[in-house]
């Protein structure tokens, strides 16, 4: 009798989580639509394209709103192109650049990507399943080969940026989980979010600090145009406090982003450099590359 129920729960929690992989994702027809027209456009580029910023630069002017894959109790893969945070922002522009690089132009091409992109292996079983943390979504797709976090390994001997280093403090959802609606009402979700934050903090990452970020593109040249730029934090907690894209203009650093300040996907008038100096808790930025190849 004890190995009927063994077997029995075992099916329940395997079936549990095949329903919820297969559970269709939560979006508008318009988010379709753009999805394949956006990547139908992308098979007439020329080759040498930047496809990171072809794709990233579709969505200039689209409001920034926050909060918006909380919308189901039951966690599911949100596709909303009308509405963008800094994080959802990279994770459609990602998704849709190695849809495009694997020559593929369907939507649903495009949500497995996001899937995978958004949970570990694209299991999706509750809240606590979703890279919340930005170092897990890095450590997620370079697992899958879809990024590659940029470090001195790939910049010439003697000659790299990335002379700070940060070992990971993330406890900023368990320290408060007040801030956060599902852990408001699952507070069992906290000890799985407390099992990914204890994994996190083991970890170490290197970055190029503030005092470096004003460099030329010469001497900054491990970093590309399109490279995702994940800002660094003193802020208790938390690993990152923003995301971008690098853009170079006029020999200066730039970020393409979702920015909270000024409503909206654009790129700063404002060198990032400076960006960084002007937000006391920004430290640096670390760099991670979509594989396009």
């Amino acid at each position: 009798m004890m190995k009927f129920w063994i077997l029995l729960l075992g099916s329940i929690f395997s079936c549990s989580i095949l329903c919820a992989q297969t559970m269709s994702p939560i979006y508008k027809k318009s988010d379709s639509v753009k999805v394949e027209q956006y990547l139908k456009e992308a098979t007439r580029l020329p080759k040498k394209t930047n496809k990171v910023m072809f794709f990233a630069r579709k969505f200039i002017g689209v409001p920034y709103v926050a909060y918006t894959l909380e919308v189901s109790d039951n966690e599911r893969l949100v596709v909303n192109l009308d509405e963008l945070d800094c994080t959802t922002y990279v994770d459609v522009v990602c998704a849709l650049t190695l849809t495009s690089c694997a020559g593929k132009t369907s939507f649903k091409d495009f949500c497995y990507y996001l899937q995978r992109q958004r949970y570990p292996q694209g299991i999706i079983t509750n809240y606590t399943s979703r890279n919340h943390y930005f170092s897990s979504w890095i450590l997620n797709c370079e697992e899958l080969g879809f990024t590659h976090e940029i470090t001195s390994n790939d910049c010439p001997k003697g000659k790299s940026p990335f002379t700070a280093t940060q070992r990971l403090n993330c406890t900023y959802m368990t320290q408060h989980p007040d801030r956060y609606k599902a852990l408001q009402a699952h507070p069992e979700f906290i000890k799985g979010i407390k099992t990914v934050e204890s994994n996190l903090n083991r970890i170490t990452v290197s970055y190029i600090p503030n005092n470096k970020l004003g460099q030329s593109q010469n001497e900054l040249n491990c970093i590309k145009t399109g490279d995702i730029l994940a800002l660094v934090t003193s802020k208790e907690g938390l690993d990152v406090s923003h995301l971008g894209f690098a853009v170079w203009q006029n020999n200066k650093l730039h970020l393409l982003n979702a920015s909270s300040l000024h409503g909206k996907v654009l790129i700063d008038k404002v060198p990032l450099q400076k960006y960084n100096i002007d937000r006391k808790t920004n430290l640096g930025t670390r760099v991670i590359r979509i594989i396009t190849k």
